[in-house]
């Protein structure tokens, strides 16, 4: 009994110290603190069931550290950092998988994220590398690194640097090595190909050099630059490739012939998606030709090198509505040569023009349509109707507690800028341009009423809402404004003048913050109109033209240009749809062949679940009128609409047309 007893206190001793270690957090000096954590974007992750791009998650806390674990061996994830890289490998089955992340960081709650993947599509080819991570190996010494191929098709070849790599075909699985390096360092790619479907997978590998690294002070560094337009339009009959000059420049001569590869690197654009906001696609890399094998050579004594790429357009593989990224990186492979971070890539922008010699910009009165209504109505060749939207509108006004003038969103507005990625991106994402509308509303605030000061204010405000929301631009509506002129700074005496200055510094504060291309948009009222003046600063002139993009007229009528501007920035019509106005081909062609480059249109609104009734068919007349007369081409009957279910209320879902 007594040893019974002794070993129970012992046992319950050790309960006690074990309940005091698990009360303990390594990651907090407040036992009693709640760890935060956060993870962005939260919501369920849906693959196909191949050919995914990576989806990258942000995680927020405020412990040392976070880990997570998933519940498929299917999902492929990598920590780094505040990032958790998240893919899925090829699903070879009908069969859709259904998966977890959990995510935890010392006390907080965890935070779970759905992962789900769809199955095979009848006929569908899928074809998946694991780990597809870059492979870098050191001069010497590596041991093999291990693939695991997954696909569906009866087999899969591969193609590697045969002559300082091998590689070794077993099953699923491809084993890799480098050769012993006594040279310079090394960069290539290994590519599995399935034997059915043309799927193809890419590893890049790298191989240090053989010698011992030079000291710091023996570094010469180097930057990757081109004097050539990185912008890169083909007009949509285009057959003629467009060749592109990049110069790599060393910081000083180098002692012995230095070698830089120009590389293609596909996963950069994801990276600057991600960084930037932006939604760029991968140029196909078959459409880009790198001359001499991408390799530079600098001789002796040189300090640069430089080399052609071709960029060759093609009808089947770039769409009209997408910007393409071309992601070319320079690669140093000789011994002492660092390439800047900064300056080590040179991306160009390619995108496929449309046909239309005039483009469309319709006014939402978001108070009564969902704007997700524009996605449906496209021309026969694939291009959609309409180029641009406008939401309609926020305005300005002014805050007496808070002494500024501000934008101000009405629960619609602000409904739409807060679900920007269901309710705006969409749009964006089959080119069409998205602006925000602004006007007065009823107070001493206006868009012509602001002191120079105010416009830089409220212009870089203006800009910061393009940014955060992501959106391309701003229009301008001098309506509804009492204005008032008062001592505060932000406020001086209405006028042309000052309305140009407001358009001047919001063109200018987009340009600044916002990587992508901004419009100015003006519809002609009040201050407003084609009369504008310049505006001087610092003693140079700048015409209306240079930050003002394009300009419509009230209803009916056609718009003059600013100074500096022709008629392609013009609307030659204004039609109100849910007036009953119409226009028909021989108009619409009339206005094109003058030069008029915009047909605006107001209060389209094909579904009827907002404030007035469906006016889709009257208006899809009239589209098709200015297809016919314009394009040549008809506008293909729309299968959806996209329904307002109520104040600050959208529904991102399409509904069909019964």
């Amino acid at each position: 009994m007594k040893r019974k007893s002794f070993l129970m206190l012992l046992a319950g001793m050790f309960a006690i110290s074990s309940g005091a270690l698990v009360g303990c957090n390594d990651d907090d000096d407040d036992v009693n603190k709640k760890n935060t954590l956060s993870v962005t974007p939260s919501s369920a992750i849906e693959f196909k069931a191949g050919d995914n791009q990576d989806v990258v998650l942000t995680v927020r806390t405020d412990a040392k550290k976070w880990a997570f674990e998933k519940n498929g061996e299917w999902i492929v994830a990598k920590q780094d950092g505040d990032k958790l890289t998240v893919n899925a490998q090829a699903n070879t089955t009908e069969s859709v998988r259904p998966g977890r992340i959990t995510i935890t960081a010392g006390n907080a709650e965890p935070v779970n994220i759905n992962v789900n993947q769809k199955g095979l599509e009848a006929g569908e080819i899928v074809l998946s590398v694991s780990p597809s991570d870059p492979i870098e190996f050191e001069a010497a010494g590596n041991k093999a690194v291990e693939l695991t191929v997954t696909t569906n098709a009866p087999d899969w070849t591969f193609t590697y640097p045969e002559e300082w790599m091998t590689a070794e075909k077993q099953g699923d699985k491809l084993t890799v090595n480098a050769k012993d390096n006594t040279g310079d360092a090394r960069v290539g790619q290994i590519v599995v190909t399935s034997s059915e479907g043309e799927k193809t997978a890419k590893i890049a590998v790298s191989q240090k050099a053989g010698s011992e690294n030079p000291a710091p002070g023996d570094e010469i560094a180097g930057s990757l630059s081109t004097a050539d337009e990185l912008n890169v339009q083909f007009a949509h009959d285009a057959v003629e490739p467009v060749k592109k000059t990049l110069i790599f420049t060393l910081e000083k001569a180098a002692a012995a012939e230095t070698k830089v590869k120009l590389v293609f690197d596909e996963r950069h654009v994801e990276e600057y998606n991600f960084d930037n906001g932006t939604d760029y696609a991968v140029f196909p890399e078959k459409l880009c030709a790198i001359a001499n094998d991408g390799v530079m050579t600098i001789a002796a004594g040189e300090t640069s090198a430089q080399i052609e790429v071709t960029l060759t357009p093609s009808a089947t593989d770039l769409e009209y509505v997408t910007t393409y990224m071309v992601p070319l990186q320079a690669v140093a492979q000789t011994e002492g040569i660092i390439v800047k971070d900064e300056a080590e890539y040179v991306d160009f922008l390619v995108s496929r023009t449309g046909s239309k010699k005039i483009r469309n910009i319709c006014y939402f009165e978001v108070n009564d349509c969902n704007p997700l209504n524009a996605i449906e109505y496209i021309l026969e060749d694939g291009q959609p109707f309409f180029d641009a939207v406008v939401l309609f509108a926020g305005n300005i006004n002014w805050d007496a507690q808070k002494g500024k003038v501000y934008m101000n969103a009405n629960p619609n507005v602000q409904a739409l800028l807060d679900n920007s990625e269901e309710l705006l991106q969409p749009l964006r994402k089959k080119g069409i341009k998205v602006l925000l509308d602004i006007l007065g509303n009823h107070d001493q605030a206006g868009v012509a009423g602001l002191s120079d000061w105010g416009c830089e204010q409220f212009g870089k405000e203006l800009a910061q809402i393009c940014l955060d929301y992501k959106l391309d631009g701003i229009g301008f509506d001098d309506e509804y404004s009492s204005y008032g002129w008062s001592t505060t700074e932000w406020f001086t005496r209405p006028s042309s003048q000052q309305a140009a200055r407001l358009c001047y510094e919001t063109k200018k504060a987009m340009k600044e913050l916002c990587p992508w291309e901004t419009w100015v948009h003006l519809y002609y009222l009040g201050y407003i109109q084609s009369t504008l003046p310049s505006v001087t600063i610092d003693g140079v002139e700048h015409k209306p033209a240079e930050f003002i993009d394009n300009v419509c007229a009230d209803y009916g009528g056609s718009a003059g240009p600013v100074d500096g501007m022709d008629l392609s920035g013009c609307a030659g019509n204004s039609i109100q749809l849910n007036y009953g106005n119409s226009i028909s081909a021989d108009r619409a062609k009339s206005l094109m062949d003058q030069g008029y480059g915009w047909i605006m249109w107001f209060s389209f609104d094909p579904s009827g679940t907002g404030t007035v009734s469906s006016n889709r068919s009257h208006s899809l007349q009239q589209f098709r009128n200015v297809a016919q007369g314009c394009y040549e081409q008809n506008v293909l009957d729309p299968k959806n609409v996209y329904n307002k279910i109520g104040e600050g209320q959208y529904d991102p879902a399409p509904h069909p047309i019964n």
